[in-house]
This record gives C-alpha cells, structure tokens and sequence, in this order.
C-alpha cells in the first residue's frame, strides 16, 4: 500500500502537477541599458506574456508539413537568397568585432583612469557588453562557417 501511495505521488508530481500548475505567464522586463530578463514572478514595469497555448498538448497535436507541401524556389532564387543572407551575417560580424573593439578601449580607459568611484559599476556593464560582443561574434562565425 506505501508503495503504490508513493508511485502515485511521483506520478502526480512529475506528470499531472507540471502541466496544471506550471507558471504559464511570463514577465518580460527591459531595462535602461537594453538588457532583457524573462521570468516567472512579477517584475515592476514589466510586460505580461501568456504562454497558455504553448502547454505540451498543443505541440503534440501539431502536425509537420510534408516536404511536397513546401512552396519550390528556382535554384538559382535560392542561390541569390543565400548570397544575400552571407552579406548581411558578414556585415553584422563586422559591426559586432567593431562594438567588441570599442567596448574592450573603454574598458582599457577605465583601468587607466584615476576616478575610481563610478569605475566599478561601469566595469562590471563593459564587461557584459563585451561578453554579448564575444559570444553573437561567436555565433555569426558559426553560422558562417555552415
């Protein structure tokens, strides 16, 4: 009798209760410097975003489309596309290695700077800044190289 009482908790707990009461509102919240933070719990000055039709049964019931389905493109159309996308990751990685380079001077300022009051909290925002830098450069150079 314990043992199915404790089969039918675990049962309860990892597949009834996610799906009933799993948070389905999220917050988006941005703040000044653009950063964007989703959560569960309420934030002030946050935007509210349901996630209700998103629950697990509605993705199983959607169905993929067929490959005879999808619309077909000339070759050389899709060519074009391509050569077109490469430009604009190409132009992004540049802006991207760009931003990193003049984050990581002024960063390299503040560390040669004397004023040291207001240093550390503008360290800490170049640092993130550079580490967004780093890791979209990252990312266009991955896709890149596909």
């Amino acid at each position: 009798m314990r043992t199915s009482i404790l089969f039918f908790l675990i049962f309860l707990q990892f597949i009834l209760i996610p799906n009933g009461i799993a948070g389905s509102t999220i917050y988006k919240h941005v703040d000044k410097d653009g950063n964007i933070t989703f959560t569960n719990r309420p934030i002030p000055n946050a935007e509210k975003i349901s996630i209700a039709s998103f629950s697990r049964e509605g993705a199983n019931q959607s169905k993929p489309q067929s490959a005879s389905n999808l619309p077909k493109v000339k070759d050389s159309t899709q060519n074009d596309r391509d050569l077109t996308r490469r430009k604009i990751l190409e132009k992004e990685l540049v802006t991207e290695e760009k931003l990193f380079a003049d984050t990581q001077n002024s960063l390299d300022q503040i560390s040669i700077g004397s004023d040291i009051s207001n240093s550390t909290e503008k360290v800490v925002q170049l640092k993130n800044k550079l580490f967004l830098h780093q890791r979209n450069i990252s990312a266009l150079k991955k896709e890149l190289g596909r």
